[in-house]
């Protein structure tokens, strides 16, 4: 080695080093893309972002002017309540998710995923059972087809699961009572509330 020219021996060091550095960025890509796949995943949503008031007044036909976050620090939940002057109430959304770390493996990711609407599926069966299945006129608790990957209906809670996320729409009317007396006017609520939960969704 002596003998060899320092050009050489140079070159063959340089040769050494990328090729430990290729052995070892293969031994470690594995555990590099799954710490990736978690960061991205744990990325904190924000419900007013995304979904702005102007999207939900866009759906609903009307004007709320404040959009109003409740995250209260939460690491895998975020909350917007939307709101006008004469409807303080007005409709709140509600995300929550799961992420890689959360789960040891497919079973359970498969259990966690079914269990982040279990509760409510829960509710809205005993509200079925127990008003014989109608809580107000035009409108059923209970099981809704077409939005996410499952959903159902509590009264006027709406809560549907994609994947790691789930979503939860309650409309608050500024007139309460025409919910008791005007089935219409209830089924097009509850029209509205999947409307926001499958956009909130396909967002995710």
């Amino acid at each position: 080695m002596d003998d060899l020219p320092k050009t050489v021996l140079t070159d063959i060091c340089r040769r050494a080093l990328l090729g430990c550095a290729v052995v070892l960025g293969a031994c470690g890509g594995s555990s590099a893309s799954k710490k990736t796949a978690e960061a991205s995943a744990a990325t904190k949503i924000s419900a007013c972002t995304l979904m702005p008031k102007e999207e939900i007044n866009r759906i609903t036909g009307d004007v709320y002017t404040t959009a109003e976050s409740h995250d209260d620090g939460k690491a895998s939940e975020s909350g917007c309540q939307y709101t006008t002057s004469t409807n303080p109430a007005g409709i709140s959304l509600n995300i929550s998710w799961i992420t890689p770390r959360d789960y040891s493996n497919a079973a359970e990711h498969a259990t966690m995923q079914k269990a982040m609407i279990g509760g409510a599926k829960l509710g809205g069966s005993l509200v079925s059972q127990t008003l014989g299945g109608a809580s107000m006129p035009g409108l059923r608790s209970g099981p809704v087809e077409g939005v996410g990957d499952e959903a159902t209906q509590n009264l006027l809670l709406l809560t549907a699961r994609k994947g790691d996320y789930s979503v939860m729409v309650q409309i608050y009317p500024a007139d309460m009572m025409k919910l008791m007396t005007d089935s219409t006017f209830v089924i097009s609520v509850v029209a509205k509330e999947k409307e926001i939960a499958r956009l909130a969704l396909s967002k995710l």
